[in-house]
């Protein structure tokens, strides 16, 4: 009696904390506390009962799901996690959660591809975005505009592209790990892994490639199969700049740890070489200032003999730019979901040092996003964590001798990668359905349909990615030139959080100048608060002129 309500209680709890996952039924934001209880249920139930235990009807289920073939789980596991990354993108998209910084960015410039104006973006100051970060994988992107021009082309496809690394990773464990177990425990970890998550819900960015890429190069170096290795490293090198950094840490990786002098000499060659010609030659010719604009996120000066200079003369400069609490919290966030096991692969330390630095050592005033979990920072260290705890994890099997090793590992892979999962998707969901209706984005979305679509247009941080189908579009700010320029001004009052409380302070005179120029109200919502405002006499040169400032 006592052991079928347990079992009926287990059943009852166990569809209710799946649910946590997947609906916005409940206002739970992290799993921790259900998976609490979880556990005290099962050991509940163990205790109760241990010579049955696998006898109830969530064991017999999971035992039925082991059963199935690694392809077809897999294709499962892929599924699952690309509609939920696809939903709740799509969704935190219409929230008007999304922004001008970054998808509106790659939105436009992949638009404006698709219509014969490569990468042109007027968000970044009238420049091919290859001045900005040498990303030319984004010109693969264009012609899928030519089926289907919508932001939500970026979204699912990033979706898809974090979802597919899974195949990868799968192909890696499985030569590492001899417990199928185990295998899947990372993958599962993969899924609930908040650092991805936030490669996946930070606007889209091509760090959506470097995953998929990496896991499978790190797998061709692993096979030794140099013609594919090669080919992906020549992908890698299309995503962003810094990528050579990762590139040259796997023929570091390959030199001293495989023993592959050519291999490992021409993967570091090539990574600093790449580095060297596109932030040298290739960005400074597509840039109007003729250079590469992020030298000012290192730390200690503008080149990088300053920065050598300061830490050799006072070392202590890197101690505390490294030890900061937020960058402790950080690298917590990184190696707690898979219990810290890339630390027993010191082979690995080289992979995850590499990037891991370039984000605690990069500053920038007023910026942290670069030792931020939920930012796309993170995408270059993701998959070497993984691989580095596959072989931390396959080393203390070995150590440990125990039978049911693999069993005790991967259960305590997989409760903490629960602890460390973060806000629940299904509490995003609901975030993000709550945000839709309370900003009335339907209607609002309606209202975007009054701007012609061949006009230039300045609007809310939050609203350019719904309006960035068109050469120029600038965010709008009423201390911003490029606000009163632009033939219609589409302006939400509700939408101002990322206006400075001086801008804020400016709007009212900003209402009375544009009068002034010829600007006149051509709709307003019924609350007064979504307005848009056009100037048929507007000089359309103007936009043309605007310049980019680094």
């Amino acid at each position: 009696m006592l052991v079928s309500l347990i079992d009926g209680l287990f059943i009852f709890y166990i569809i209710f904390y799946l649910s946590l996952f997947i609906l916005p039924l409940f206002n739970i934001s992290n799993i921790s506390g259900p998976t609490i209880g979880l556990v005290f249920l099962c050991c509940l139930r163990y205790k109760i009962n241990k010579n049955n235990f696998f006898e109830n009807p969530f064991m017999r289920t999971l035992r039925n799901i082991s059963r199935l073939s690694d392809k077809t789980l897999l294709s499962i596991l892929i599924l699952i996690i690309f509609l939920t990354l696809s939903i709740l993108s799509i969704t935190r998209h219409l929230s008007f959660s999304s922004g001008s910084s970054d998808l509106g960015i790659f939105d436009q410039a992949i638009w404006n591809t698709a219509q014969g104006n490569i990468l042109f973006s007027s968000l970044k100051g009238n420049i091919n975005l290859l001045g900005d970060h040498f990303e030319p994988i984004l010109l693969v992107i264009a012609p899928l505009y030519k089926i289907w021009p919508s932001a939500l082309v970026l979204l699912i496809l990033q979706s898809f592209l974090l979802a597919f690394a899974i195949v990868p990773l799968y192909l890696i464990a499985s030569k590492i790990l001899k417990s199928r177990f185990l295998i899947f425990v990372f993958i599962v970890s993969y899924i609930l892994s908040e650092a991805m998550r936030g490669v996946a819900l930070s606007d889209f960015h091509p760090e959506c490639f470097i995953l998929l890429f990496l896991f499978w190069a790190y797998y061709f170096l692993l096979q030794k199969k140099n013609l594919w290795l090669f080919f992906v490293t020549f992908l890698l090198l299309l995503c962003k700049e810094d990528t050579a950094f990762l590139i040259s840490g796997l023929g570091i990786f390959a030199l001293f740890f495989q023993k592959r002098f050519k291999t490992g000499a021409a993967l570091f060659i090539i990574g600093i070489a790449a580095w060297a010609l596109q932030t040298k030659f290739i960005i400074p010719y597509f840039n109007p200032a003729g250079k590469y604009s992020y030298m000012d996120r290192f730390p200690f000066g503008l080149t990088y003999a300053d920065n050598l200079r300061a830490v050799l003369g006072d070392p202590s400069l890197l101690v505390k730019l490294l030890f900061q609490k937020a960058k402790i919290i950080y690298c917590l966030k990184l190696l707690g979901p898979v219990v810290f096991l890339p630390l027993l692969s010191p082979a690995h330390y080289i992979l995850v040092a590499i990037p891991l630095f370039k984000n605690l050592l990069l500053a920038h005033i007023n910026f942290s996003g670069f030792y931020d979990i939920t930012s796309h920072y993170t995408a270059g260290i993701i998959p070497f964590i993984y691989i580095g705890a596959i072989y931390g994890a396959g080393w203390l099997a070995r150590k440990l001798h125990l039978r049911k090793a693999a069993l005790f590992i991967g259960g305590f892979a997989l409760l903490s990668s629960l602890f460390f999962y973060g806000k629940t998707d299904g509490y995003q969901l609901a975030r993000f359905t709550e945000g839709i209706k309370n900003n009335h984005s339907i209607e609002k979305l309606s209202y975007l349909r009054l701007v012609p679509a061949e006009a230039s247009v300045a609007t809310n941080f939050n609203i350019v990615p719904h309006l960035s189908h068109r050469k120029y579009i600038f965010e709008w700010n009423p201390n911003s030139r490029m606000s009163k320029i632009t033939e219609y001004l589409v302006i939400d009052m509700d939408l101002l959080e990322y206006l400075s409380p001086s801008d804020i302070a400016n709007i009212a005179p900003y209402f009375a100048e544009i009068k002034n120029m010829g600007y006149r109200k051509v709709f307003s919502s019924p609350d007064g608060k979504f307005l848009i405002f056009h100037n048929p006499a507007i000089d359309k040169s103007l936009v043309e002129r605007v310049s980019f400032t680094p």
